[in-house]
């Protein structure tokens, strides 16, 4: 019996293991991922779809006014912004103000990145109205950066020290332009 509980663990760990490998380079998801809100601010639900794309990559297709019925792939979206997510998607949800919240990055990774987007609806046009950047890497240390494109602040923070601000000035990135490269340059890499 004693033998039998000290192979357990293995076995546990060896199916983890295959498990991982087998979804390694996919999304957390194999289906178009959908969300309701209120992303304009007009008291008609909306509907925010994450659809897998190529790799880790997905596209994000925002239909205002679709409501929460059955999702209809078919009609036209109100905007999609291809490859939203550059990596794993690892949240996609609506916060208490009506924005839609993207996460993506890899954590448990040797590596660990964590890029989260704000999206908003303003005066007819999503943009980013956030743009968060977490790391935990052997390269770079660890740290945080964040942008609240819609006040025109950043801060920065660095293994452990004082979060400081960022000098520039800040202002909303149609979603439709928004490019994650140029935002972690921002941040100092």
């Amino acid at each position: 019996m004693r033998a039998f509980r000290s192979i357990i663990p293995a076995i546990v760990f060896a199916l983890l293991a295959m498990t991982l490998a087998a979804h390694a380079g996919v999304p957390w998801f194999d289906e178009p991922k959908d969300i309701t809100l209120d992303i304009d601010n007009d008291g008609k639900l909306d509907r925010a779809v994450l659809v897998p794309s190529d790799g880790r990559a997905a596209d994000l297709h925002i239909y205002l006014g679709a409501g929460d019925g059955l999702l209809d792939l078919s009609l036209k979206p109100s905007i999609i912004k291809k490859d939203i997510t550059a990596n794993f998607t690892l949240a996609f949800e609506a916060n208490k103000k009506g924005s839609l919240v993207v996460s993506y990055g890899c954590g448990g990774c040797s590596n660990d990145t964590v890029t989260t987007l704000t999206i908003v609806h303003r005066n007819g046009t999503f943009l980013v109205g956030g743009y968060t950047y977490a790391w935990e890497t052997r390269d770079f240390g660890a740290g945080t950066c964040d942008i609240n494109f819609l006040t025109g602040k950043a801060t920065l923070a660095k293994d452990g020290g004082k979060t400081r601000p960022i000098k520039g000035t800040f202002k909303p990135v149609k979603l439709a332009d928004w490019d994650d490269e140029r935002h972690v340059k921002v941040c100092g890499f």
